[in-house]
């Protein structure tokens, strides 16, 4: 729930979508014509009669953005009949007000845009709108429409996961020195996080957007994504880019310890040496083309937080790829033939999948959730769960008594 200064940039936004072809209009209530003849104009002329009558009351515009489960796909009329009910419950039942649906995310959502302003000018109390209406009207409206729970879901925004998920990703792209949306989806795979900037011709992408998700076991996205702008360090893409050129020059003074590490666990061996690799905290990701096959990689320093290409490190992308001990039964997701060529990798893989398998390659590589193959090598300390090196510390024996 967001209140806004501007209705025309609510309205904007929404209507963006619309033109995209990743959004409709589902409901217009308050209006004086239907849904198919209503213009822009209509639309913000509506709203600004009521702002202008009140033009003490600065913040005159609501937008709420309700969302549902990837699992709950409803039809567009229960859709229309829940958003009436909702607003009726949080006092903007007698309010002009658009309802949108969304197509751009993993799960379903919709946009309801209204003024904050009544029609005899006064402006409708804000204060605690959340906790004490909202809060109350989403637990109601869940039990009478038989809806999946916010509060037992997994991946709600609310919810510890999704705190989790907030957490990490401000850590991971606040200390580690990365170049690329690419390096940093190397490093939030470990995680099972992805950075997903949208489909090609999606108004996400074309916005420049930026949204941050949970991946399952199998490397898709799931649940519900958090905005970068919603984090409280706002990782937006803007602000990533900026730091791709800060840490060109950041990441260098780790660069000459990374390549002697390297160099030193290939001498005399016909493989990079995982275990030498794993004790020095740096860890090798395979990225993979749409034939699941290995075409370049990336070396993460996870001491000095950084991710370097081969020719940073003055080596060959080729030659390490030729030289990387990749199980030959490995398939995505088989876990058990993992385990019997190399018990090993059976913790340090992970990976990440787009969603629209039609992606092409080119479109995989720009947004970073190609599928990957990650030989994660990070000794215990690193804390990272479910990796290669993290296990529980051995007991120690007690010494016996003399008698």
């Amino acid at each position: 729930m967001n209140i806004r200064k501007s209705v025309s940039k609510a309205l904007n936004y929404n209507e963006a979508k619309v033109r995209a072809g990743t959004g409709e209009l589902l409901l217009a209530s308050g209006f004086a014509c239907d849904v198919a003849d209503l213009t822009f104009t209509d639309k913000l002329r509506r709203f600004e009669a009521l702002n202008l009558a009140a033009e003490k009351v600065k913040a005159n515009t609501l937008h709420i953005s309700i969302n549902f489960p990837p699992e709950e796909n409803l039809a567009p009329e229960i859709l229309q009949r829940l958003a009436l009910d909702y607003m009726d419950r949080i006092g903007f039942g007698e309010q002009p007000f658009l309802v949108y649906r969304h197509f751009d995310a993993n799960h379903p959502h919709i946009h309801i845009v209204t003024s904050t302003v009544r029609p005899n000018g006064q402006g409708i109390p804000l204060n605690n709108i959340g906790r004490d209406l909202s809060e109350p009207a989403r637990e109601a409206l869940e039990q009478e429409y038989d809806l999946i729970r916010a509060r037992g879901r997994r991946n709600h925004l609310a919810s510890g996961e999704s705190v989790n998920l907030a957490t990490k990703v401000q850590e991971v792209t606040s200390s580690y020195k990365f170049t690329s949306l690419e390096e940093l989806n190397a490093i939030l795979a470990e995680f099972r996080m992805t950075a997903w900037i949208g489909a090609p011709g999606s108004a996400q992408r074309s916005n420049r957007g930026l949204v941050y998700s949970r991946i399952d076991e199998a490397g898709y996205r799931t649940g519900t994504p958090i905005k970068s702008s919603d984090l409280l360090t706002k990782p937006t893409l803007k602000w990533l880019e900026k730091r791709f050129e800060l840490n060109k020059v950041k990441k260098t003074a780790s660069r000459d310890r990374v390549a002697q590490v390297l160099a030193t666990s290939l001498n005399n061996t016909a493989t990079i040496n995982l275990q030498r690799l794993s004790s020095r905290k740096i860890g090798i990701h395979a990225q993979l083309n749409q034939a699941d096959s290995p075409v370049s990689l990336l070396i993460v320093d996870h001491r000095n937080k950084a991710v370097f290409t081969p020719e940073e490190l003055g080596m060959s992308t080729d030659t390490l790829l030729a030289r990387l001990d990749r199980p030959q039964t490995m398939a995505l997701g088989t876990s058990d033939a993992i385990s019997q060529t190399n018990p090993q990798a059976k913790k340090s893989l992970s990976y990440a999948r787009p969603s629209n398998k039609s992606e092409t390659s080119q479109s995989v590589n720009q947004t970073a959730i190609a599928a990957q193959i990650a030989w994660s090598l990070l000794a215990a300390k690193t804390g990272v769960p479910g990796l290669a090196g993290d296990e529980l510390p051995k007991r120690k024996k007690r010494k016996k008594r003399s008698p």
